[in-house]
């Protein structure tokens, strides 16, 4: 499950066919079936970039079933991510992703720009996902535009499909082409309907709780993102 880099350790698919996706993924009794139950899955981002919160602030007092996502900035970061999988959490990478306002709003080091040619993104992708392991797949951190632009989006994600890892988007991006780009390709894919920022007053987070809950019972599955760090 893992391929040695000059960057450090990269997920990829195993011999016997075993994706990280899986592996990595949190044990549910729980699976979606017609007519079954309606679920929610809640991820919450900003861990791990820049002007983020400290994970004890975060994740203290979640319930396991509540994954977390994790930037490539920061110490110890393999530690952390271990910690949280300890817990019961499952894990996802929160790539950089260029905003429609880059450089005045920088995602940090190693952002992938539509800029740069494929080979370089692909390069920067490799250094953000060489951090740590553990992860079930990636997220985007930020990145209107860079999801907007389907020929630098796509090589990515081909990446991500061929290395056995999920993308979720979060849906910030209202004309976000990785659904496309997902559906032709087999990747796997989910994109979230529901934001609570950090800052939220509880009568907005229970707005959006119950957002969530409607979209669920009229869909069966639903996911919310929620943002610990202010503007992340």
């Amino acid at each position: 499950l893992v391929e040695k880099s000059k960057y450090g350790p990269l997920p990829k698919i195993a011999a016997d066919g075993r994706r990280p996706a899986e592996v990595y993924a949190r044990p549910s009794s729980h699976a979606q079936t017609a007519g079954g139950p309606a679920r929610v899955a809640v991820l919450v981002k900003g861990l791990g970039v820049p002007g983020a919160p400290p994970d004890g602030d975060v994740i203290k007092g979640l319930p396991p079933p509540v994954s977390v996502a994790f930037g490539a900035y920061g110490r110890s970061l393999q530690e952390r991510v271990t910690k949280a999988r300890a817990d019961g959490h499952e894990v996802l990478l929160a790539i950089p992703l260029e905003p429609n306002d880059y450089p005045a709003e920088d995602p940090g080091p190693h952002t992938l720009l539509t800029t740069l040619p494929t080979d370089e993104n692909i390069k920067r992708l490799h250094w953000l996902m060489s951090r740590y392991t553990g992860y079930v797949g990636v997220t985007n951190h930020m990145g209107a535009k860079f999801e907007a632009t389907k020929g630098s989006l796509q090589p990515v994600l081909t990446e991500l499909k061929q290395r056995g890892l999920i993308y979720l988007d979060d849906g910030s991006a209202g004309n976000s082409t990785a659904g496309e780009i997902a559906n032709a390709s087999g990747l796997d894919y989910s994109v979230a309907q529901v934001h609570i920022d950090a800052g939220s007053s509880t009568a907005e987070m229970a707005k959006a709780l119950a957002e969530l809950e409607a979209i669920a019972k009229a869909k069966g599955t639903a996911i919310g993102v929620a943002n610990a760090a202010q503007g992340r």
